[in-house]
């Protein structure tokens, strides 16, 4: 999944909270699908750190056909394709801290981001096949990112 995106990579700038914690801010000007064949988001870079924050306050994700609401259920972090995490999203939260304590690891333990780390971020909702045993994850944004080295 995250080669697609890698294809689609720019840069772009991040801000930090008042607290000094890096925030990754989703809006449209970041988003990896949905855009013209041509047309490249720009690309989320950050300095090493423990710890992000998320922050989707004011965004308005799209409709996915057969749910009842436009609420996001999950985020999916994926870190040099071989690192993936999960965490919920929470009804009416639109800030999340990804951290050790936050992301449910799906192979290896998360040991924050780390100089030369690629990642994508997607949020959407994470179904569970029960009779086939798989999980599909439809994404209602995505983004990538950079470590600095």
């Amino acid at each position: 999944m995250y080669k697609f995106f890698a294809a689609l990579m720019t840069i772009a700038s991040l801000t930090a909270s008042a607290a000094g914690m890096q925030v990754i801010t989703v809006d449209d000007q970041h988003i990896q699908m949905g855009g013209a064949e041509n047309e490249e988001a720009e690309y989320y870079v950050i300095n090493p750190a423990v710890e992000i924050e998320l922050d989707a306050s004011g965004y308005q994700f799209p409709t996915v056909p057969g749910h009842e609401s436009n609420e996001p259920h999950a985020i999916l972090l994926i870190i040099d394709d071989e690192h993936q995490f999960t965490a919920d999203w929470e009804p009416g939260v639109t800030q999340y801290t990804l951290n050790n304590a936050t992301l449910v690891p799906r192979f290896k333990d998360f040991n924050g981001f780390n100089a030369g780390d690629e990642f994508a971020i997607g949020i959407g909702i994470l179904e569970t096949d029960h009779v086939k045993r798989e999980q599909v994850f439809i994404l209602q944004w995505a983004a990538l990112g950079k470590v600095q080295p």
